[in-house]
């Protein structure tokens, strides 16, 4: 097998961009491919080459087999690395790339083929020995038949989509009365995710942990295992917080799964990186959930401890270098750990957010793989994961401290993020203790999610508003900035915060600014304070964020706007879509009435589903949208008016 020479991405953003780490000291050429939203892209402007193939939506351009082996063969590419995601555990992408006579950085057709179908891959590890949860996985299965099979197989049960990953389509059924709701909610977003909405069964084991082992596979039989990753803290299915190694696996436990592991590697015949996932109890029982023909988003953790390059190794394994790796050189230092920074609001139930990137500046001290960069934009139309922000320790309670004090550090101003939620992860002292399964965000919510207090934020923007924004300043008529002819002028201002109205009254003395309405005390704020803020003004407002607090504040100026223009008291008609994205379902007609709370519409962002309800009891007037639409922000897709 010869040497790769070009090597084309086919991906976007931060692991387009870690590719090319990879591969350029390695003397590799590099194509990178970009939608027309990602024109702008670092992993464009960094690439070699750069080819465009197709419009915004993935099933367009990044989705699309056939543009990407064009693309490659028009370069030149006799390689192709697909990251993750998109069409990296596609079996028809890896024959294609077959039939086109280009390497694919990665596994056989038929071990991706094999390991995609859950049922397949099940089968295939109870037959190398690998301990596998009770289930039930016929294709074509009835409801009655999938129905009857929960009963054998007992309560609680879990319904997994058989034809994809990452959470979706999966639904935990804690009993019988509500399996046929689960099971078509389950269903439908194996429709909307994979075009395929076949599921199986398995009993559902509650609150284990979740245990990864790596693997490396050469193109000569030899294969080596580089430990296990702890991916325990999920929501909804979906890694949060990741971290090698887990401190819930003795060396002895490690053997044993790294054994089980590298079993199926020889069983499917398997070449490349790739993962083999398990399931633990807590009486230290594992079980083969499945495995990821590709490389892992948190793969950087397990880079940290062993000090070995995954993706170099991917492009010289495809290069059909022999594996020099042996089982017992495989060391491990320390402890790493990375959380998942995302374009999501923890407050509103983690939707997602879009909007220009004001500022970025991540910390220093950690490795942080992006693609982010002031002045760009996060679109709708992709996954909501921005950054991966990796820390490494001597011991795993200084690997907590060291990743919260990164995100502390960490500088993203121009929408809402989970970088604060990530902080009170690292911070938690379960976590931090070590004793935990993948019920933990669900079992801590509360700490987790309490609403921030931004006082002291609010406090400087109504300084920075009232007294120190230059310009034109809807806080008071710039004709009369600092005057006063009798004593200390009070500017009143009408704020707006997370929602919440405050009436506040600024007053400036010598150096420092005095604030009234927040609370009972009267806050006072120094030049040098303000100073020490990262203010940013933005169309919807002043974004506010202190040194070593994780998340900035938007603050809205209202104090010269009329009641008619905030809508204060006014029934609300047009009911608009909150980001862009795509109708998957319409819920209502034209002449229904609905409560507060009705669910009107469901829009897919970010690859998720959100619910668009009703804000009070209302009629459906006209519906403005059919399921397939392509959303814009803020169009109107349902008209309401008030019930008589």
């Amino acid at each position: 097998m010869p040497r790769i020479k070009k090597l084309l991405i086919a991906n976007r953003n931060e692991i387009a961009r870690r590719i090319l780490r990879a591969a350029q000291p390695l003397g590799i050429a590099t194509v990178a491919v970009y939608s027309e939203a990602d024109a702008q892209a670092l992993h464009v402007q960094e690439a070699d080459e750069a080819y465009c193939i197709g419009p915004a939506p993935s099933l367009e351009s990044y989705l699309r087999i056939d543009k990407l082996i064009e693309t490659a063969l028009k370069a030149g590419a006799d390689a192709i690395h697909p990251g993750y995601g998109f069409v990296s555990e596609s079996p028809a992408f890896a024959q294609a790339c077959a039939e086109a006579g280009i390497t694919l950085v990665g596994p056989t057709p038929q071990a991706i083929a094999n390991m995609a179908d859950k049922a397949c891959a099940k089968e295939i590890a109870q037959q190398a020995g690998l301990p596998c949860i009770p289930g039930f996985s016929e294709p074509n299965a009835s409801v009655v038949d999938l129905m009857a099979a929960a009963q054998r197989i007992g309560y609680p049960v879990m319904i997994k989509a058989l034809a994809g990953g990452g959470g979706r389509g999966m639904r935990l059924v804690l009993n019988e009365s509500e399996f046929a709701s689960q099971l078509h909610s389950a269903q439908l977003e194996a429709k909307n995710a994979f075009n395929d909405d076949r599921v199986m069964l398995e009993k559902a084991i509650i609150n284990p942990r979740h245990i990864e082992i790596q693997v490396l596979a050469d193109t000569h039989g030899h294969a080596v295992h580089l430990g296990e990753r702890d991916c325990s803290v999920q929501r909804r299915h979906q890694k949060i917080v990741e971290e090698a190694p887990s401190p819930a696996v003795s060396p002895e436990l490690r053997a044993r799964m790294g054994e089980a592991a590298l079993k199926l590697v020889h069983a499917t015949g398997y070449v490349g990186a790739g993962t083999v996932e398990f399931l633990l109890d807590t009486q230290g029982n594992f079980y083969f959930i499945e495995m990821n023909t590709r490389l892992q988003v948190e793969h950087g953790v397990t880079e940290a401890i062993t000090g070995i390059d995954l993706v170099q190794w991917q492009l010289r394994i495809a290069s059909g270098e022999q594996l020099s790796l042996q089982q017992e050189q495989i060391t491990f230092t320390g402890h790493a750990i990375q959380g998942r920074l995302c374009a999501e609001d923890p407050a509103r139930d983690f939707m997602p957010q879009t909007g220009p990137v004001l500022a970025w500046q991540p910390d220093p001290n950690s490795r942080c793989d992006h693609a982010l960069q002031t002045g760009g934009e996060v679109s709708p139309w992709y996954d909501s994961l921005l950054a991966k922000v990796i820390v490494h320790a001597d011991n795993r309670l200084a690997a907590c401290e060291k990743l919260a004090d990164a995100l502390n550090r960490t500088v993203l101003v121009g929408f809402e993020h989970n970088a604060l939620y990530l902080q009170r992860i690292a911070s938690h002292p379960v976590f931090q203790g070590g004793e935990f399964g993948t019920g933990f965000l669900a079992t801590h919510a509360d700490a987790l999610l309490a609403p921030q207090v931004f006082q002291h934020e609010i406090a400087v923007a109504a300084a920075y508003l009232a007294f120190e924004q230059h310009g034109d300043s809807r806080a008071w008529p710039k004709p009369l900035n600092n005057f006063s002819s009798t004593r200390a002028l009070v500017r009143p201002l009408k704020l707006k915060v997370k929602g919440k109205t405050l009436l506040l009254q600024v007053t400036q003395g010598s150096n420092a600014y005095t604030i009234n309405g927040l609370g009972d005390e009267t806050i006072h704020i120094a030049q040098l304070q303000i100073k020490r803020c990262t203010l940013l003004s933005s169309n919807q407002g002043v974004w506010v964020k202190s040194w070593l607090n994780p998340q900035a504040v938007l603050v809205e100026d209202e104090t010269l706007l009329s009641a008619s223009a905030l809508g204060e008291g006014v029934f609300q008609p047009s009911i608009t879509s909150p980001m862009n994205g795509k109708i998957t379902q319409v819920l209502v007609q034209p002449g229904q009435q609905v409560e507060a709370g009705t669910v009107l519409v469901c829009l897919e962002a970010m690859k998720m589903e959100h619910r668009i309800t009703a804000k009070s009891a209302a009629v459906v007037e006209a519906v403005h949208v059919n399921v397939g639409d392509q959303m814009k922000l803020k169009q109107i897709m349902v008209q309401l008016k008030p019930t008589q």
